[in-house]
């Protein structure tokens, strides 16, 4: 939700993980509300031109950490909301995509060990184009112990979870402050690590060791203001709240080295319940499936990977063009139109699909071929038929329909 503390968080993420002695990188992809160039105030704020093409820059640097904001671009740059002191940026969810696109990809960032993207609020447009052009390695959760702002949270892991990307922490921000007398307080009620209720809303795999609650601090407050984080400035008086974000630092770090050597921390939340799949007796992430369009024979070859093996399969191109997007089974050709799926079952479909039904199977099939693929982050691949048409396929339903059942735990 907006204001709980995102920025503060990535930012103070950012420091800690380059205290560890991480190459870091942080972008501010909030076109909407940029916040970077009031929390981090560097020596020399000026985005300049790279060498490695047109309309590319280099990012700017400030004590070990590479960062980008829209806020930082010049306001002669023609981008609404743009440059420092600049109005509110007014622009539709399309034209905010391509903004955070060139923001990602046109900065020269060299080599990085992290990649940190301070999200917008909600699960819209932005949110949307960064899960699906990224293969996000996780995402960290920031809310406060309101119910109001732990649902919206909630809101934010499911969305993460449903295009295959872990939740690795939650982050209770202004969670409790203690008075002069030695009592706790909890202004914004109980602690989502005590509250079961609220728990299980978030995801009911994330375990109480990966809530991280930091106080209500004026000493955060104020190198927020004076646009030095709390991790770089380092303030003595600040022990509590450097403890947490050093705990918070080492689970990050801990997953993203563990799952850099394929290996997998079973304290982090699992991706979904249908992260797993059998194909040909083995078992198989559903992640590692690569898929290749062969046009002349009109079918799709699909590849799974595991430490022990691979399987192939084969999909035939009408198969899966009356193939559900998302839910991995046969689509009702009788009673289920390509509207009505991307109503129901929030599948991404761009122009008027048509399923099934056909008179003339030979002259239909046909004209699904030659196809473009695209693999769109952790979630799946779009598919653009002959006919123009274009749906994005999740990787379970991929599976699926190679004949793909899933796996018992």
């Amino acid at each position: 939700k907006g204001g709980v503390g995102k920025s503060t968080i990535a930012a103070n993420l950012a420091y800690e993980l380059a205290q560890m002695g991480g190459r870091i990188g942080l972008i501010d992809v909030d076109v909407y509300g940029p916040s970077l160039p009031v929390l981090v105030k560097p020596d020399d704020p000026a985005v300049r031109k790279s060498t490695l093409g047109s309309g590319m820059v280099k990012p700017i640097e400030h004590e070990g950490v590479k960062m980008m904001s829209l806020g930082f671009v010049s306001p002669t740059s023609g981008v609404p909301g743009s440059g420092p002191g600049s109005s509110a940026a007014v622009m539709r969810g399309p034209m905010a995509g391509r903004v955070v696109t060139q923001l990602l990809k046109g900065t020269e960032w060299g080599d990085l060990d992290v990649l940190i993207l301070d999200m917008p609020p909600g699960t819209g447009d932005v949110q949307l184009t960064i899960c699906q052009d990224l293969e996000l390695s996780g995402a960290v959760a920031v809310t406060t112990p309101s119910k109001l702002a732990a649902t919206d949270a909630a809101k934010g892991i499911a969305m993460f979870t449903s295009l295959g990307v872990p939740t690795v922490a939650v982050v209770e921000n202004m969670s409790y402050f203690d008075c002069e007398g030695g009592n706790r307080h909890y202004p914004f009620g109980k602690s989502i690590k005590e509250s079961s209720k609220l728990l299980q809303e978030a995801d009911s795999q994330i375990q109480k060791s990966r809530i991280f609650q930091l106080p209500i601090s004026c000493r955060t407050n104020e190198a927020n203001d004076e646009g030095s984080p709390l991790c770089l400035s380092r303030p003595l008086e600040a022990s509590e709240e450097l403890s947490v974000f050093s705990n918070l630092s080492y689970t990050v770090a801990k997953y993203l080295l563990l799952l850099q050597h394929g290996r997998s921390d079973e304290s982090a939340s699992p991706s979904s319940e249908e992260s797993m799949v059998q194909l040909d007796g083995q078992n198989f992430d559903i992640a590692s499936l690569h898929m290749a369009v062969c046009d002349p024979s009109e079918t799709f070859t699909i590849r799974l990977f595991s430490d022990s093996g691979a399987a192939e399969a084969i999909i035939p191109g009408e198969k899966l063009r009356n193939w559900h997007p998302k839910l991995g089974h046969a689509i009702d050709q009788d009673n289920d139109s390509a509207d009505e799926i991307e109503k129901k079952d929030s599948v991404v479909i761009t122009k008027t699909v048509g399923f099934g039904n056909q008179h003339d199977h030979h002259h239909a099939r046909s004209r699904l071929f030659p196809c473009k693929i695209e693999k769109k982050g952790r979630y799946g691949y779009s598919v653009e038929w002959g006919d123009q048409a274009t749906i994005i396929y999740s990787m379970y339903s991929i599976a699926k329909a190679a004949g793909a059942t899933t796996a018992l735990k």
